[in-house]
């Protein structure tokens, strides 16, 4: 991701720090999701995912990479509606430019 911030500031003031997830942690993603990823919606599933297990820390204090679905879900509660606002157009912008970047090839 090309100008991934290392944090964002939420409108609740708590502060996320974020990490590009690499190939290796997706593949430790797909194994985590499990049968999340069989049918229609596991490319949102994952999207989502790994929107979410890009936070490393919240204000300041480190957040582990999850390893199930139940402790992605528990992250993504923690991030809550605040840090999804925040996180979602710098996904968004990525996946731009990702279909920009095939349409040149």
């Amino acid at each position: 991701m090309s100008d991934f911030p290392q944090e964002v500031v939420l409108s609740d003031n708590r502060r996320l720090t974020l990490r590009e997830i690499d190939p290796a942690d997706m593949l430790d993603l797909i194994e985590a999701a499990g049968s999340a990823i069989n049918g229609a919606s596991a490319s949102a599933w994952l999207g989502y995912a790994e929107m979410i297990c890009s936070v490393t820390a919240i204000d300041g204090v480190p957040v582990q990479m999850p390893q199930t679905k139940d402790e992605i879900r528990e992250l993504a509660r923690r991030v809550g509606k605040a840090g999804i606002a925040a996180l979602t157009p710098l996904f968004e912008r990525d996946a731009d430019e990702d279909l920009r970047d095939v349409a040149k090839n």
